[in-house]
């Protein structure tokens, strides 16, 4: 049938308006929405049919190839969604462990971020003292209160785990702030870091599977106070969430390697907006990113790198 899914359903967040007898829209404004004019009565039955929630394919076209086609156009221009994938991202979102450590409001604000996405186990190793932008991170609590103690206290309340793992190493691990792991570290990893005003996310490191810290551009800012805007913090936090989220998600879902993954997503410090800065590749670096000998007295490689394959496999 057209290469559909066994059951449909909207994409995440958009919503389907009568705009006429015989014509929908999917969608509030650009650049996704989409106005479907000249309906046939029963693409209209389908499209109203599926505001009501995920429903069989079948059920939906009732054997009409017109239908099974307008189908077919929503669901490649991401209109609509597997609702059998969704769930499978849910639940292994529940059942991810992913540690944070750091030891200012943007850790917090990453925290939060994760649990409100649906990150089940959440181990952080958040320490210091609650200041004014803690608040703006999420933690409703006032300054001169232990962050570490509050900040559990909030996801226990929020029903997220936050003992300590019973399983090691994390399935992936949040670095805000504090400097780089050795390349020869096995955790896969991702960098957090407030620079000169700017928020820096990235690189997502995997070791044997892509560049080592060093030539992926890791911030490198352990014991250098840092700050920003409290929307450049904000949008930070966001952006190395949705970076978490695209590296939990990714063997569910397929597609391609999260931004992040050697590379640095830089958000500015006026406007907030993000700009893409690829790492460095270090000649002759024994992670083998860039073509060249290895150097004289290294081991051999720590995180052999090559181009990642057609339907990307991250397994955190």
């Amino acid at each position: 049938m057209t290469g559909l899914p066994p059951r449909l359903a909207l994409a995440a967040h958009l919503a389907v308006l009568p705009t006429g007898p015989r014509s929908r829209r999917i969608g509030s404004g650009p650049p996704r929405a989409r106005l479907l004019e000249e309906l046939s009565p029963a693409a209209v039955a389908a499209l109203d049919r599926l505001v009501d929630g995920p429903c069989a394919t079948g059920a939906l076209t009732r054997g009409d190839d017109e239908v099974a086609v307008l189908l077919a156009v929503l669901w490649r221009a991401g209109l609509l969604a597997d609702p059998d994938v969704e769930d499978r991202v849910r639940r292994r979102r529940e059942g991810t462990l992913v540690e944070v450590r750091g030891a200012d409001a943007l850790a917090v604000a990453v925290v939060a971020g994760l649990a409100r996405a649906g990150i089940g186990q959440l181990y952080p190793q958040v320490h210091g003292v609650t200041g004014a932008d803690d608040v703006l991170a999420g933690l409703p609590v006032g300054p001169g209160r232990d962050r570490e103690v509050e900040l559990r206290a909030f996801l226990r309340d929020a029903g997220v785990g936050t003992d300590p793992p019973r399983r090691v190493p994390a399935d992936l691990v949040v670095l805000v702030g504090d400097g780089p792991l050795p390349p020869e570290s096995p955790m896969e990893h991702l960098f957090v870091a407030l620079r000169d005003g700017c928020g820096a996310v990235g690189p997502l490191v995997l070791p044997g599977r892509g560049p080592c810290p060093d030539c992926a551009g890791a911030p490198g800012t352990a014991g250098v106070p840092s700050s920003a805007a409290p929307h450049v913090l904000v949008a930070t936090a966001a952006v190395a969430v949705g970076q978490v989220l695209a590296a939990v998600d990714g063997p569910v879902r397929g597609g391609a390697p999260p931004a992040s993954w050697g590379a640095v997503l830089e958000v500015g410090a006026e406007a907030a907006t993000v700009v893409t800065r690829p790492g460095f590749r270090r000649p002759g670096c024994p992670c083998g990113a860039a073509a060249g000998p290895v150097p004289d007295g290294a081991s051999g490689p720590t995180a052999p790198c090559g181009t990642t394959p057609a339907g990307w496999t991250i397994m955190v």
